[in-house]
């Protein structure tokens, strides 16, 4: 590759401006605007003003406990207000803020505690009790509202920091299944972060729906806060149900969305079953997180062909969020787009040498987004974070991906599939990815994953559809097109992939499935739709259609009545599936929380039943509506003695 082309591969330099970390750049936001409000959740809001105060408290709280400059500092809290104090505190207190998921297990929870050997853990009043058995270290306690203290507001906080200090450690799964920590250093932030305010510019009012212990929780907080915009945090309810996002939408005119294609799919659904005008305040959709299907940027202009931008985004956490982006105006075939702001994208082969225009090769990342490394993994951290012989500057780094790309006439790079996905099926080399592609060329396919099959002799292939297509036809309509070794000897149809917690693709269950033989025989051409599943079979007519609605949404023979959806392969995106079918097959439609309370077949049949003999759809459940009220009247009468308006 010449120099000239190469050149082409690093982003629009960022602006050279002084080093500011993240949480003291809100800071100056609130010091220009302190009584604008900085963030809503649920009943309550606080101002800039209120929110830096709030946070600067908390890290004089960790500093009195021993927290200092270079310390790690885990945050377990669910979607809130003081979630977002909290992070603010942590860094203006000198430590990273290690991101824990409330959700995980105990024994997860404890490891990434251990492993991060952090001084102190902050967490709610929800998470306390689970902190302090879990972990020997300190728990600080957030009040869910600000609680001004004795003697006024903190003036600064309780520390400063440099560029190379770290700002946060987000785990990933590593390949042996042991979580690992990357390190992202406050320079890290403050350069992911400029380049963000250049692509999308503007005050935002943004939805939080990422989980903190994801990081696109990174690009929502601080592209929204350091932009002098209000973050709307989804609580874990409304997280749960597509129709209350869509509500939080057009009761907060949010303009600025980022999620995994998946949910806002998901999104699109809801407001199409309501009411498609709440989404009308959108003006910028971001997807990110996995492949964006080609189908779903086409719905997307079919529902909104003017003033809404949809924007792909991709990078691994080892190069702070992101690393690439496409924005579209209008359809057009999907790609990755081309470097963010400060970043440098080689393609090169397996000799670390620049590949042809049009030919696949590994992408490495270089820029000042590029992390630390892997927190106490030296070994983990030399395989992939390597020195950047294309730059300039002495001492730059590129992170190898293991994603295999391909340059397009577009000038933007094609996302081909992992390079350490690549099998040998009978003495050739097959990449999954390429097979994959060719998946999603066909009609009526969403999504497509191929895996090697129980034997690792050959290849199987997990496919989306809501058509109910013919898998023994698209192996037909694949042969024509590829070579025999790269056509997948069984191909599994299911009305959707499984995914985890994060709206990701669930791979770690697609290869237990792809290790056990099919439950029952597959579909022939003949007789397309298979042997009648046995899930059906009950003398009780509500019990086979709730059945039935499983049977379908888990792609599932059988169904067993009183096994939790979740432990039969169900996810949080499936469960809304769910409430689809179960409408269409029962006639009535339960509210998504009564579900996610009632996870088995008998207890949704009894749920129901309940619903049907008194006239309605299945009850919600209980709310916490009084106790939120309480939250907001104190907020307001704390706000009244300082005299801050709303």
């Amino acid at each position: 590759m010449s120099s000239s082309h190469h050149r082409k591969e690093i982003g629009e330099p960022l602006p050279d401006v002084p080093f500011a970390p993240a949480h003291e750049a809100v800071a100056k936001v609130a010091a220009d605007r302190p009584t604008e409000v900085a963030v809503r959740c649920g009943d309550i809001e606080v101002t800039y003003g209120e929110l830096v105060a709030w946070s600067r408290q908390l890290s004089h709280r960790l500093a009195a406990a021993g927290v200092g400059s270079g310390d790690r500092v885990a945050l377990v809290a669910e979607p809130s207000v003081t979630m977002i104090a909290s992070v603010l505190g942590v860094l203006g207190a000198g430590a990273a803020y290690v991101p824990v998921d409330p959700a995980q297990p105990d024994t997860r929870l404890a490891t990434i505690l251990d492993d991060a050997r952090v001084k102190a853990v902050v967490a709610t009043a929800r998470t306390e009790l689970r902190t302090t058995t879990v972990s020997p270290v300190p728990v600080i306690t957030v009040p869910d509202v600000p609680d001004p203290e004795p003697g006024g507001d903190p003036a600064a906080f309780a520390a400063e920091v440099g560029p190379r200090d770290p700002a946060y450690l987000i785990y990933t799964s590593g390949s042996t299944g042991e979580p690992k920590g990357v390190v992202v250093e406050h320079r890290n932030l403050a350069a992911s972060t400029r380049a963000r305010l250049m692509v999308h510019p503007g005050s935002p009012t943004f939805l939080l729906v990422s989980p903190l212990a994801f990081d696109s929780s990174v690009a929502g907080i601080w592209g929204t806060l350091q932009a002098g915009g209000c973050l709307v945090v989804a609580t874990e309810e409304e997280l749960r149900d597509p129709e209350r996002l869509v509500s939080l939408v057009g009761r907060h005119r949010v303009d600025r969305l980022l999620c995994v294609p998946a949910l806002y799919g998901l999104l699109l659904d809801a407001a199409r079953r309501t009411d498609p005008g709440r989404l009308a305040s959108l003006r910028r959709v971001i997807v990110a997180g996995e492949a964006l299907p080609q189908p779903l940027v086409d719905r997307h202009f079919a529902v909104r062909p003017h003033g809404v931008d949809l924007v792909n985004e991709y990078g691994p956490t080892e190069t702070t969020v992101w690393a690439t982006f496409r924005r579209f105006t209008g359809v057009a075939p999907v790609d990755i787009g081309g470097p963010i702001p400060g970043a440098r994208l080689h393609v090169l082969d397996d000799e670390l040498r620049p590949v042809d225009p049009g030919a696949e090769g590994e992408l490495f990342i270089g820029g000042p987004g590029v992390a630390r490394g892997y927190f106490d993994r030296p070994e983990a951290t030399a395989a992939v974070f390597l020195d950047d012989p294309f730059a300039d500057e002495p001492g730059a780094r590129m992170y190898r991906t293991g994603d295999i790309v391909r340059r397009n006439s577009d000038h933007g790079l094609d996302f081909v599939g992992r390079k350490d996905d690549q099998l040998k099926v009978r003495g050739h080399r097959v990449e999954p990815g390429a097979v994959e592609s060719a998946l999603h060329r066909l009609d009526g396919i969403e999504e497509a994953v191929v895996l090697p099959d129980a034997e690792g002799a050959g290849l199987v292939g997990f496919v989306a559809s809501q058509e109910g297509v013919d898998p023994v036809a698209l192996r037909r309509a694949l042969a024509a097109e590829l070579p025999s070794v790269m056509v997948p000897g069984e191909l599994r149809v299911l009305p959707e992939l499984p995914r985890n917690r994060n709206g990701k693709l669930d791979r770690v269950l697609l290869r237990t499935l792809a290790s056990e033989p099919p439950a029952i025989e597959p579909p022939t051409a003949e007789s397309p739709t298979g042997p009648a599943p046995a899930a059906h079979l009950t003398d009780d007519p509500l019990t086979a259609q709730v059945t039935a609605a499983w049977a379908e949404v888990l792609g599932r023979p059988t169904v067993p009545p009183d096994v939790n959806f979740f432990d039969l392969g169900g996810h949080s995106l499936a469960m809304f599936k769910l409430q689809d079918a179960l409408e269409q097959h029962c006639g009535l439609r339960p509210s998504i929380v009564a579900l996610f309370q009632e996870t088995t077949v008998t207890a949704q049949v009894a749920l129901i039943r309940a619903g049907r003999e008194q006239g309605k759809d299945a009850p919600a459940g209980s709310s916490a509506e009084a106790a939120r009220r309480a939250r907001t009247a104190r907020l307001r009468q704390q706000r009244a003695r300082k005299g801050v308006s709303r």
